[in-house]
C-alpha cells in the first residue's frame, strides 16, 4: 500500500486510544473500563444488534413498520450515548445543551408499545426466547437492552446522567419484548412458553399448563 493511500476509509485520529484512554465528548480522557465507556459500549453494541434485527424483519417480510422502529431506535441511542458522553460536572453549558436528553423520546416509545401491544394476545405464560429467527433476535436484543439500562445506573447515582435516559432504556426493552412477540406472530410461528417438567429425567411436557389460566 503507498503512503498516499494510507487513512482511507479510516477516521482522524485513530490510534489516541492505544494507551487504555479515550475521550468523552467534552475532550475529557478517561480509561476505557470506566463507567461512562462501560455504557456508551453496551448502547453501542445494542443499537448494533439492533441492525441485526433489522434486517432479519427486512428478510422476513410483511414488516417493514418495524424495521423503521428499529432504525428509530438506533437514532434514539446515538443520542443516548451523546448524552452520556457529556457528563455535566465537567462539560460547557454550550455541550450540555446540545446533547440534553429529549424527553419527547420516552413519550414516542411508550406510543409503539401501545400500538404494537394492542395487536397481541394476552400473556397467559412465561414467554422463552424462540418463535423464529426474527422474534429470537429481539428479544436477545431486549437482554442486551435490559445490561444497557443496568449500566446507566452508576451514572445516575452520580448525577452523571439524566435519570430519563435510564427511564427510555428500560421502556425500550418492553418494546422490544413487544416486537419480538410481533414478530413471532407475523411469521406464523409458534410462540414458545414455559411449561414444567414432570422431572429432570424424562423431561416430559405438561402442556395442560397452558389452559389453565384464563
Amino acid at each position: 500500500m503507498s503512503s498516499s493511500n494510507l487513512g482511507r476509509g479510516f477516521k482522524q485520529g485513530r490510534g489516541t486510544g492505544d494507551s487504555g484512554q479515550s475521550s468523552l465528548y467534552n475532550l475529557e480522557r478517561r480509561w476505557k473500563d470506566d463507567d461512562t465507556f462501560n455504557a456508551l459500549g453496551t448502547t453501542d453494541e445494542l443499537s448494533s444488534f439492533l441492525g441485526v434485527c433489522g434486517v432479519s424483519a427486512q428478510n422476513d417480510g410483511s414488516m417493514g413498520d418495524v424495521v423503521e422502529t428499529l432504525t428509530r431506535l438506533q437514532c434514539c441511542l446515538q443520542d443516548v450515548g451523546a448524552h452520556l458522553a457529556t457528563p455535566p460536572k465537567n462539560s460547557s453549558e454550550r455541550k450540555q445543551k446540545k446533547t440534553a436528553f429529549d424527553v419527547a423520546m420516552v413519550e414516542w416509545i411508550n406510543a409503539e408499545i401501545d400500538r404494537y401491544g394492542d395487536d397481541l394476545p394476552p400473556i397467559r405464560q412465561f414467554i422463552l426466547s424462540g418463535g423464529g429467527m426474527t422474534s429470537a433476535q429481539l428479544q436477545y436484543a431486549r437482554a442486551i437492552c435490559r445490561r444497557a439500562e443496568r449500566s446507566i445506573v452508576p451514572l445516575m447515582r452520580d448525577e452523571d446522567v439524566d435519570p430519563m435516559a435510564l427511564k427510555f432504556l428500560n421502556r425500550m426493552s418492553d418494546l422490544l419484548f413487544v416486537l419480538g412477540r410481533t414478530a413471532c406472530m407475523r411469521s406464523k410461528k409458534e410462540e414458545l412458553t414455559y411449561l414444567r417438567p414432570d422431572s429432570f429425567t424424562n423431561m416430559k411436557w405438561d402442556r395442560k399448563t397452558l389452559h389453565e389460566k384464563k
